[in-house]
């Protein structure tokens, strides 16, 4: 499903790599392409991709379009024709975004660019999924504009300028913000102008929206959506879009199945989340992540079918960076994981069982959310709710319970 009539994109690779020593990153190798071109990749399968525009270091412009693969560039002159840019940008990142943003408006036109949503995205993150990139466009369509966020891992604190903290923020209420970025074209390129003609410095585009259009929705982000900062990044994740998967002895299967359990107190204030989706109750799961029971029984059913361990082994209890966690954000990591090891899942098949509340009022959205999630079509997701007749904890309405089976496919 298209997530607007119209989506452009914008990949900025214009910057100096300082913190890389001047090195070009985004030109260098990840297994058998290059960062470029695998931060472009999950863009080019959206259905109503109509512009893609690249900002390079001014005169290096072919350069940069050379470090695309030959089926990619073929792929994107094919499909795009002159709507394929590769342009110079600016001094600074702000610059180079409001440029790249000039030109889509002019290779588009009036017509065009009216409603068009833009997805900008950093060419040093060769990792987003397209799953990541639906949800931030379907969410910035209808919100106007949508930015990815993970939680922050360490604990933050407020800098003073006489080496003293000045205040000590909750944890909970900040995250770190990722790309693609999506908003609405337009008033984003009206913002820009606006900012430049009043002389106001903002860090992002997130921040001039807020400053002149309004509020900006955030959805959660992948933590394997990393960025290539330093050396030290390249070295750790060269070998990652290029891995194969492991070889199975004999004839590999044609699919792999698993199965996933879990199983949670109910208590008192905490919301009760099943499947993504929040269920008006007075109690809710007790947990150190969010508490979603029947996303970590499909979590653990997805690795289970892999081979690759539990939500526990990956996400452990012990680790306060996963406190209140979204179980979203595990899911897609989990399938972000299996991607790299040759798999993409096929069917869902679950149970919930619960004395109280009914589920059934709540089961299309749990059934739509869970799809989301996967990136699989609602006609592949079953969901089943069932009660304990009383019996057991769940029974007596202390817990919940959740189960799941899975089908994987190779990629």
């Amino acid at each position: 499903m298209p997530i607007a009539s119209r989506v452009a994109v914008l990949v900025t690779a214009a910057g100096r790599s300082e913190r890389f020593g001047g090195v070009k990153k985004e030109l260098l190798r990840l297994g058998q392409r290059s960062i470029l071109d695998a931060a472009i990749e999950p863009f080019i399968s959206l259905d109503s991709l109509c512009a893609l525009v690249i900002t390079a270091p001014p005169g290096r412009e072919q350069e940069l379009e050379a470090g695309l693969e030959p089926d990619t560039r073929a792929a994107l002159r094919a499909r795009l024709a002159d709507r394929f840019l590769v342009v110079a940008g600016g001094a600074e990142r702000r610059d180079s975004v409001r440029l790249g943003l000039g030109a889509l408006a002019r290779i588009l036109g009036q017509d065009l660019a009216a409603g068009c949503l833009v997805l900008i995205h950093d060419a040093a993150r060769p990792f987003a999924s397209p799953e990541l990139v639906h949800r931030v466009g379907e969410i910035a369509a209808r919100e106007g504009a949508c930015v990815p966020v993970v939680p922050l891992v360490d604990t933050p604190k407020e800098l003073g300028p006489d080496g003293r903290i000045t205040a000590h923020p909750p944890r909970s209420s900040l995250g770190a913000a990722q790309t693609p970025q999506g908003f609405t074209l337009l008033p984003l390129i009206a913002a820009h102008e606006r900012a430049v003609r009043e002389s106001v410095e903002c860090t992002d585009d997130a921040e001039l929206w807020a400053r002149y259009i309004g509020p900006v929705a955030w959805t959660a982000g992948e933590a394997t959506n990393r960025k290539i900062t330093f050396p030290g990044d390249l070295d750790r994740h060269r070998d990652l879009p290029a891995k194969e998967p492991e070889p199975l002895r004999g004839t590999p299967p044609p699919f792999r199945v698993g199965q996933g359990w879990d199983i949670h107190r109910l208590v008192p204030g905490r919301e009760l989340r099943i499947g993504g989706v929040v269920v008006p109750f007075e109690l809710g799961e007790e947990a150190h992540s969010d508490g979603d029971v029947l996303l970590h029984a499909v979590t653990d059913a997805l690795l289970g079918a892999a081979a690759l361990g539990d939500i526990g082994s990956l996400f452990p209890p012990s680790d306060p960076q996963w406190r209140d966690a979204d179980s979203r954000g595990l899911l897609r990591s989990v399938l972000a994981l299996l991607r790299e090891h040759g798999y993409r899942p096929g069917t869902l098949d679950s149970t919930v069982t619960i004395e109280r509340p009914r589920l059934g009022p709540h089961r299309g959205a749990i059934c739509e959310s869970l799809a989301a999630c996967m990136g699989l079509d609602v006609s592949a997701v079953s969901l089943k709710a069932k009660t304990r007749e009383g019996l057991d904890s769940v029974g007596s309405g202390q817990a919940v319970e959740a189960s799941a089976i899975v089908t994987l496919f190779p990629v």
